[in-house]
């Protein structure tokens, strides 16, 4: 048995009329799988964009059935209601599949969550990878390129290979969001945008300029939604403070 790593994945609601996304809840492992919803009003969701049950609820999500309560849940196996998002382990093409995904035969159940997202053609839910950042201000985040279907990707594939520099374009016009990052190619052709729940995040960190993008990995051609993810690190000293009022609050509460 396949030893589960300790990962954290945002759940990732998208409302059907605008096709605008929400952050609605948490599932990582630790000891045990674990999932809970997250609240607007909680100290992660304040540089999140679009995030919060409570503002998913308002657009008509619906809890997920398992999960009725605002509380955490744990299950010394995957929850069912993600396990059944999973690629078939006994696919015969599985080992070939994992591969295009950046991973290998033994890769664990959370690690194939974030390499695939988890989408179903029957819903509007997926999972994403959180934005991580230390007390130092350090920051790395991966992501899925949105939007590639409507851009001019293709074009530019023949130039993007992991480790490539690609450059990242504020757009604070978008009538969408004001907060909304164009991803480029080399040389400028328009691949899509950086997902709206990061926006708020990285639009400071783009303005600093302290940041370096680099694709991470080329999916294969048949699913637009995984085709390109890139992987932003850097340093943003207001990430710093976001951690130490964090850190400041629990202990504060656990006093």
């Amino acid at each position: 048995m396949v030893r589960e790593k300790e990962i954290e994945l945002w759940l990732v609601w998208k409302e059907p009329q605008s096709r605008q996304r929400y952050v609605v809840g948490k599932l990582w492992y630790e000891n045990d799988y674990k999932f809970r919803y997250i609240h607007s009003s909680e100290d992660c969701a304040r540089k999140i964009n679009h995030c919060g049950i409570d503002r998913a609820e308002k657009l008509g999500f619906t809890r997920l059935v398992p999960f009725p309560e605002m509380q955490v849940y744990s299950n010394t196996k995957l929850f069912y209601i993600f396990e059944r998002r999973l690629l078939n382990r006994r696919r015969p093409d599985f080992a070939k599949l994992a591969r295009e995904l950046g991973l290998n035969e033994s890769c664990t159940s959370l690690e194939l969550l974030q390499a695939t997202g988890g989408r179903l053609a029957t819903d509007t839910i997926e999972f994403v990878t959180p934005f991580i950042f230390s007390r130092d201000g350090d920051f790395d985040v991966d992501f899925n390129v949105a939007g590639w279907r409507h851009y001019q990707g293709e074009q530019a594939i023949s130039e993007l290979s992991p480790g490539t520099l690609i450059r990242l374009v504020l757009e604070p016009d978008n009538p969408y969001d004001s907060f909304a990052i164009q991803v480029r190619s080399p040389s400028d052709i328009m691949l899509g945008y950086v997902p709206v729940y990061y926006s708020r995040y990285l639009d400071e960190v783009v303005r600093s300029g302290e940041y370096e993008a680099r694709v991470l990995r080329v999916g294969p051609p048949g699913d637009p939604q995984i085709r390109l993810m890139v992987k932003v690190t850097g340093w943003a000293p207001y990430l710093a403070q976001v951690v130490e009022d964090l850190q400041r609050r629990k202990k504060a509460a656990i006093q």
